[in-house]
């Protein structure tokens, strides 16, 4: 090639760089994996939820999140140091939970407080409509109100008596929706079955227990003042047989957690009372929350079979009530979702007071052998009051005070009344 060609090369490349604009060191080349401009793109971030990411249609998305609990009980005017004040973690639960393909909602919820795992809930919701939805996996029995209230929600630490009777968690399936623009929900399960105030899971019987829930806010559609007012019931009926291991019986606690009614133990069936027949429960409740107020009202009662070895099984029957109001003094207004913080600076703050009772309609209990008068009550009522300080939706400060008062439990006449101070920092993440 002459040397002249080449100097002909030269001069055409220099001028075609010429023409092109010089690169910018905050506009980077474009990239062949990155999507168009006009392309949808997959988001993430953190809202009052917790962490989440989004599919680039929309179609899935996925959360991160949890909760911590710390409490500090102290016991007043408990000379004989029987009861322990301690400081203890009530809950640890991270949690993950999402939607997959604008239908599918599960969520995974372990907890670690003790130093131990427990899956609190795993379950998965199929979303027909509105009104009919499929759930199934562990998760609350839909039964008592204050149950079904979130944990970092519940206008005291410690849920109210009529909660003692009602299931906690249990392994099952459900169909529940949404009706009537809102007016009506409703849930219909089957279950492995659960003692009162417990959960499981494992079953050892082959026979289950079914639940029927409504809930209704006739005025859901109305004026602000009264939509969220709202009246409802469940009725729980199943057969139950206990183990040594899983007896299916449950025992009654203080807000302090000390067990005031317990059934007797035993090392043989001959000697250790077991659930052993049919079940039924049944509850009725309300609630209103507007604006800074809000107020709970439930009744439970729970009847049971239960018996020692061979000996014919006596019918055990309890019921519980409560009543409870919050007032959100100010920075924020109160849901059934918890306060929700609406001033940036100080926060919300927030006092409660309760009152509630628990007893057994019968003395079966210790005419068969099942529970020991010297130590189990059989009657108790409680009132108590409280105080919240929410600086954001991520931490709450909570202090409780509640004394209960008991109708036998003792070797002599009745069990000494206890006073306890609940304290809780609590932190959603």
């Amino acid at each position: 090639m002459k040397l002249s060609h080449v100097l002909a090369v030269l001069l055409i490349a220099r001028s075609l760089t010429a023409a092109q604009p010089t690169p910018d060191a905050a506009q980077p080349a474009p990239d062949a994996a990155q999507p168009a401009p006009d392309a949808p793109r997959s988001a993430a971030g953190r809202d009052d939820t917790g962490f989440f990411l989004a599919s680039a249609d929309g179609t899935s998305r996925l959360r991160l999140g949890g909760y911590m609990q710390f409490d500090g009980r102290y016991f007043a005017g408990d000379g004989a140091d029987a009861l322990t004040n301690q400081f203890a973690f009530r809950s640890i639960r991270p949690e993950l939970r999402g939607t997959l393909f604008d239908r599918y909602d599960f969520r995974l919820l372990p907890d670690f407080a003790g130093g131990r795992i427990v899956i609190q809930e795993a379950y998965v919701d199929l979303r027909v409509a509105d009104a009919i939805r499929i759930r199934f996996g562990k998760y609350k029995v839909p039964f008592g109100l204050e149950r079904l209230q979130p944990e970092i929600a519940t206008t005291f630490v410690e849920r109210g008596l009529p909660t003692l009777l009602a299931p906690n968690r249990d392994l099952g399936v459900q169909v529940h929706g949404v009706l009537a623009r809102g007016v009506l929900a409703y849930q219909l399960g089957v279950f492995d079955g659960v003692a009162d105030n417990a959960s499981v899971d494992t079953d050892t019987s082959d026979h289950k227990e079914l639940v029927a829930r409504a809930f209704v806010t006739p005025l859901a559609t109305g004026d602000p003042l009264v939509r969220t007012l709202g009246v409802g019931g469940a009725v729980m009926v199943g057969y139950e047989h206990g183990t040594l291991a899983q007896t299916g019986l449950g025992a009654w606690l203080t807000q302090g957690q000390t067990t005031f009614f317990q059934y007797r133990t035993g090392t043989t069936l001959a000697t250790s009372p077991i659930a052993d027949g049919r079940h039924v429960r049944a509850t009725a409740h309300a609630s209103w929350y507007t604006g800074p107020f809000g107020v709970m009202a439930e009744y439970a009662r729970s009847s049971q079979r239960a018996g020692i070895a061979d000996r014919p099984p006596a019918l055990v029957t309890a019921d519980a009530w409560q009543v409870l109001g919050q007032w959100v003094i100010s920075g924020g207004s109160s849901t059934f979702e918890g306060v929700v913080p609406t001033d940036r600076r100080f926060g919300a703050f927030d006092v409660a007071a309760r009152v509630g009772g628990i007893r057994l309609r019968n003395d079966d209990a210790f005419t068969a052998g099942l529970a020991d008068p010297a130590r189990s009550a059989r009657k108790a009522l409680s009132a108590g009051g409280g105080a919240d300080w929410l600086p954001n939706r991520s931490l709450r400060f909570a202090l409780d005070l509640e004394r209960t008062w008991f109708t036998g439990g003792a070797q002599t006449g009745n069990r000494q009344a206890e006073t306890s101070i609940v304290g809780r920092v609590q932190t959603v993440f």
